[in-house]
């Protein structure tokens, strides 16, 4: 019920005002305020009055109003937006699930956006404060050391709790760590940066699928979980094309592109603010060690492996090879360290949808041979020192990284009960960022000792044999979901 303003031109005849007053009480309204004062023409009076009325009923006076014989004009003048009513509008527009889905995502594509933009600009970071590659590969790791406790307590804090609490601080510390990778001025701060991208990558990744699957309208898993990989995988491309084009031609190279990053972040932190949701309270808040019910176990292991190695081979793609571009095929131009982490990603997004309806089983080995055959060309590009073979290596890793991705995501999401779902999702990408850190920092290490290219051609033999075995799994695990069909 609105407050509304109504100005009634009359015939100054007596007993207007007690009509006019009459006919409010009978339809059981109250005047708040009434004022009456001479109108402009002769033998003419205006009477004000305010009164809180729901529009039918306000509909249903003008009308009484206008049929009396002394009333001349009857305009209503609407109640004014307030700040209240602008929160109230708000919060309407944020209540409305299909809008707070694809909020969620965009929350998610920005923070994975933020996290990548110092891929291409780890060369200049190399070249100003004199980084080791140990140091390149742990400041590109650290995030995911930081990740793994945060994702196993966001993820169970979210199922009890709401997914809200922890999508607001997500957003919040990716806003943060942009803020301070911009005022950067060495490698420590740089380490402080990257540990906020990732307390706010531990929060976001888990929570958002659930959030996503929770606020779609027919809970579809599958969807919610393939929306989910795609706004991290275009969020990863995205960001290294920004940086990698603002450093090598724009001015403040260090410092344009996280600006930028904190400009589009903000907009999304505001809707999350906004956002409505029913929590079930369930007492007293409690964190416990991660658990995969005994019934999905096997199948949570084989996606968590998959994942693992997807992600692990990508990293090589998003931190050493644009780092060491110079080194590996003699370009030192950021523009194209930032074109190649875009293209591997951006073709992760497009094989996702290209591949989406093929089976989970069919879609993960396919991703598999493609990396494999990415490997090989790998191995080429070192040889060779070509630019189209690591061109080449990019197209067929990104080409087998989305399906092996999505594929591990969607088996994942699909086999988790609702009331635990936020801590599986969460326990999966805790191996996903196990993936990304370790092997990579390892790799980083072992260059020490036995050169760059000789310890990247021990790195993809370990991984092709990881993809081989893994292989064979995902065939007895679809041979054996036929036969349970069949039963």
């Amino acid at each position: 019920m609105k407050t509304h303003r109504i100005s009634v031109i009359v015939k100054n005849q007596p007993g207007i005002l007690a009509q006019v007053s009459h006919l409010f009480s009978q339809s059981g309204l109250n005047i708040d305020a009434l004022t009456v004062g001479t109108y402009k023409e002769v033998h003419t009076s205006r009477m004000k009055i305010s009164l809180k009325i729901e529009t039918m009923a306000l509909e249903k006076v003008i009308r009484q109003l206008d049929g009396l014989m002394e009333v001349i004009q009857v305009n209503v003048t609407r109640p004014r937006p307030t700040l209240w009513g602008a929160q109230n509008k708000l919060n309407g527009i944020f209540s409305n699930r299909a809008t707070l889905f694809w909020l969620v995502a965009y929350n998610l594509f920005i923070t994975l956006l933020g996290t990548n933009i110092p891929s291409p600009l780890l060369a200049l970071y190399k070249t100003q404060w004199h980084l080791s590659a140990g140091m390149v590969t742990l400041l590109f790791a650290i995030y995911a050391v930081v990740v793994i406790p945060t994702i196993i307590i966001s993820g169970q804090l979210s199922d009890q709790v709401g997914r809200k609490k922890l999508l607001i601080p997500g957003v919040f510390f990716i806003i943060v760590g942009s803020v301070c990778f911009a005022l950067s001025t060495n490698f420590m701060m740089l380490l402080v940066s990257r540990i906020f991208q990732g307390l706010s990558v531990g929060m976001m990744n888990g929570v958002a699928v659930a959030a996503l699957t929770e606020l779609d309208e027919k809970h579809n898993r599958i969807k919610a979980a393939f929306i989910g990989s795609m706004a991290v995988t275009v969020g990863n491309a995205l960001g290294p094309v920004l940086s990698g084009f603002l450093g090598e031609y724009a001015p403040f190279p260090m410092k344009l592109a996280y600006f930028i990053h904190m400009f589009l972040a903000i907009p999304g932190f505001v809707g999350l603010l906004y956002m409505s949701e029913k929590v079930k309270h369930t007492g007293s808040v409690h964190v416990h060690r991660p658990a995969v019910p005994h019934s999905i176990r096997n199948r949570f292991y084989l996606s968590g492996m998959t994942s693992f190695i997807a992600w692990s081979i990508m990293s090589l793609m998003l931190s050493i090879i644009p780092s060491y571009a110079d080194q590996l095929v003699g370009s030192s131009n950021l523009a194209v360290s930032g074109a190649i982490v875009a293209l591997v990603l951006s073709i992760s997004t497009i094989s996702q949808v290209i591949l989406k309806r093929l089976s989970l089983q069919k879609l993960v080995i396919l991703g598999f041979v493609l990396i494999i055959l990415g490997l090989v060309a790998l191995v080429m590009t070192l040889s060779t020192k070509s630019l189209l073979f690591l061109f080449l290596t990019t197209i067929l890793i990104g080409f087998g990284h989305g399906p092996t991705f999505a594929g591990s995501l969607a088996l994942t999401n699909h086999i988790s009960p609702d009331q635990s779902r936020g801590d599986i999702i969460a326990s999966f990408y805790v191996i996903t960022y196990l993936g990304v850190s370790l092997p990579i920092l390892g790799l980083g290490f072992v260059a020490h000792w036995i050169g760059l290219n000789s310890s990247i051609l021990l790195y993809s033999a370990l991984m092709a044999a990881m993809i081989l075995i893994s292989i064979v799994y995902w065939m007895i695990d679809g041979r054996v979901e036929r036969q349970t069909a069949l039963k």
